[in-house]
């Protein structure tokens, strides 16, 4: 009977530790990625990013001969490049307006991802090239309906800043 008690007591003890480390952890990881790109002097951003190369590079050595990781790897750098117009498809919807943006760029971001996915079907390329090409057109695409939805909202406000605050980001 004791030992069951003293089971039950341990388990307790270590489910209400891990939710209170999981809670922490959420905590901490909405703070760093909602202020990663606010650095306070260059020396700072400079070891983050030796330490990031160093591990990922580090890590691509000892990695590089097994094929999963290298898929795995040109992926996650396929997504990455594939979403590079989202936090500009975010912010004007945020605002609610796309004020200032310029429709010649976005036009060629279009012309240039059609290019790109004509070349990957015409050369067969793997899948992958083909499902991040249609996720750049399809945000392409997205950016430019905006334009056309918010075009009478030249007046939307900028996102509210305060100076004593990180800036904001598509995340908050």
């Amino acid at each position: 009977m004791l030992s069951s008690f003293i089971s039950l007591f341990v388990f307790f003890a270590i489910t209400q530790f891990s939710h209170h480390t999981v809670v922490i952890f959420v905590a901490h990881l909405k703070y760093f990625f909602g202020s990663f790109w606010a650095w306070h002097d260059l020396r700072s951003f400079l070891i983050t990013l030796t330490v990031f190369t160093s591990f990922w590079s580090l890590l691509t050595t000892a990695l590089i001969q097994f094929k999963w990781y290298v898929e795995t790897l040109g992926m996650v750098s396929l997504l990455v490049e594939a979403s590079l117009g989202a936090p500009q498809l975010v912010r004007n919807w945020q605002r609610k307006s796309t004020q200032g943006m310029s429709i010649p760029m976005v036009l060629a971001w279009l012309c240039g991802d059609l290019a790109k996915t004509a070349y990957f079907v015409a050369t067969g390329s793997p899948l992958q090239f083909w499902v991040c090409a249609i996720l750049q057109i399809s945000i392409d695409i997205f950016i430019l309906g905006q334009v056309l939805v918010y075009r009478n909202n030249s007046g939307a406000s900028e996102l509210p800043y305060n100076s004593n605050s990180p800036p904001h980001s598509v995340i908050d």
